[in-house]
């Protein structure tokens, strides 16, 4: 049995117990965040078995890839730190390492010297290409139990759970 089902189990369980104590506690619902946790939780797994031998947290990557998505455009720190949800000064520290290791470049813009603008090279680019393929037999393998049919439903209520998710966000 994998760490991550037992460890299932043992939320499960002590879900349970806690919804014997507490009155009108969420129970399926609490189940389900903690089992999108788990899935979270494996993902990096996979994510990071893939990185590790790069030094690359996945952090890091996913920066590298929304630059390499966004190849005409530059995208500034700023619009970084949204994307990927981290603080400016994290995004900083990603920055300096894709910058010290050759993949991106930080310039200001020719437009307003105030703006700084990331764009991956071509270094950077080749690295994607060739790193991205050890993600796809693991994820592949993930992802095997669903059907087509199961995939599709699975994003529409991933995206259903997302917009959900913004209006609780935005509420606080």
């Amino acid at each position: 049995m994998s760490a991550l089902t037992l460890h299932m189990q043992k939320m499960e369980a002590s879900l349970s117990l806690v919804s014997r104590s507490a009155a009108d506690f969420p129970l399926q619902d609490a189940a389900l965040a903690g089992w999108l946790n788990l899935v979270a939780k494996g993902l990096t797994y996979v994510s990071d078995a893939a990185l590790s031998p790069y030094k690359l947290h996945q952090s890091d990557f996913r920066a590298l890839m929304h630059l390499f998505g966004n190849v005409d455009n530059p995208v500034s720190p700023n619009e970084l730190s949204v994307y990927l949800a981290q603080t400016p000064a994290n995004v900083t520290r990603i920055t300096n390492l894709l910058v010290k290791r050759g993949l991106v470049t930080r310039t200001n813009s020719t437009e307003d010297r105030r703006r700084v603008e990331l764009r991956i090279m071509d270094a950077g680019r080749q690295f994607v290409i060739e790193l991205l393929p050890k993600f796809f037999p693991p994820l592949c393998k993930a992802f095997s139990c669903f059907s087509a049919t199961d995939k599709r439903e699975l994003k529409r209520l991933m995206q259903r759970l997302v917009k959900s998710m913004d209006t609780v966000i935005d509420s606080q």
